[in-house]
């Protein structure tokens, strides 16, 4: 019995931090749903719905990341990653203050956990669409005259 409440604690964490997830995907996930409801309304069928949306979401993602490495006005870059920032606040809110009223009736504590849980996926949100998904090689000859380099300085264990 103790082992199913351990079991179950753990599973509830985990859908937290999948709620949490995709909330700071919001954009895309949007942008996915949106697209499959329209193909779906013109009778398309839902095969074609399921993979236009899919196609959608994905491509909405890397269409802002690579605009962000494209773009090198800071101003620009700022801009994309506050139209991913920016829904995934608002969807990280929503389902913050929607799970906290499951637990208490205050006003003001559920705003300081919407607002919490905004500032979290917001950050998420950005980190995902401005950073790189993983390290590219440093060329083993790095010295000091390679600043403009993005990873200059750091160097990749091979062990």
């Amino acid at each position: 019995m103790t082992f199913l409440l351990i079991l179950g604690a753990v599973a509830g964490l985990y859908m937290l931090a999948l709620l949490f997830r995709l909330a700071s995907y919001a954009l895309p996930v949007y942008t996915g749903i949106g697209c499959a409801f329209l193909l779906l309304r013109h009778d398309y069928g839902h095969l074609a719905a399921i993979a236009g949306g899919l196609s959608a979401g994905i491509s909405t993602l890397l269409l802002g990341q690579y605009l962000i490495a494209l773009v090198r006005s800071p101003l620009l870059r700022s801009g994309i990653a506050l139209l991913f920032a920016i829904p995934a606040a608002i969807a990280g809110f929503q389902a913050a203050h929607a799970l906290g009223s499951l637990a208490t009736d205050d006003g003001a504590l559920l705003a300081v956990f919407g607002s919490i849980a905004a500032l979290a996926t917001s950050f998420s949100a950005w980190r995902s669409v401005t950073m790189p998904r993983h390290d590219t090689p440093v060329p083993a000859n790095t010295d000091d005259s390679v600043s403009g380099h993005a990873y200059a300085g750091r160097s990749m264990s091979t062990e």
